[in-house]
């Protein structure tokens, strides 16, 4: 055997038994994570009288006052009267319930339900 060809054996050994070490060393793991955002179903108490919202598992109330809505923990003085009785349950799939008020009304406003 000559000089060339025990070279040429000894690099391609040294190449093989290197080989799993490159290889573990440029292994990558690619991890994707993908953020799914649902729309949930949210329930409210509709005062249809006066168009007055009321979200029981945040505990927050929406009401109109001219053209604008407005949410609070606790309802003006003046709009407490007209929430002691004739609530009706909803679900809507929005947070903000007067972003669906037109659909309530024309579903809720002048009909009966039976906690629908």
């Amino acid at each position: 055997m000559n000089l060339r060809s025990s070279l040429i054996i000894a690099t391609a050994t040294i190449a093989l038994t290197a080989l799993p070490a490159v290889a573990q060393q440029t292994e990558t793991t690619e991890t994707t994570t993908t953020t799914t955002v649902t729309k949930g179903h949210h329930r409210y108490v509709y005062y249809r009288d006066h168009d007055i919202y009321f979200a029981p598992e945040t505990k927050v109330y929406y009401w109109r006052e001219g053209n604008d809505w407005r949410s609070a923990s606790e309802l003006p003085e003046t709009y407490r009267t007209y929430i002691t009785r004739g609530g009706v349950n909803i679900e809507l799939d929005t947070e903000k319930p007067y972003e669906r008020n037109e659909w309530v009304i024309a579903h809720y406003k002048n009909h009966d339900h039976d906690d629908d």
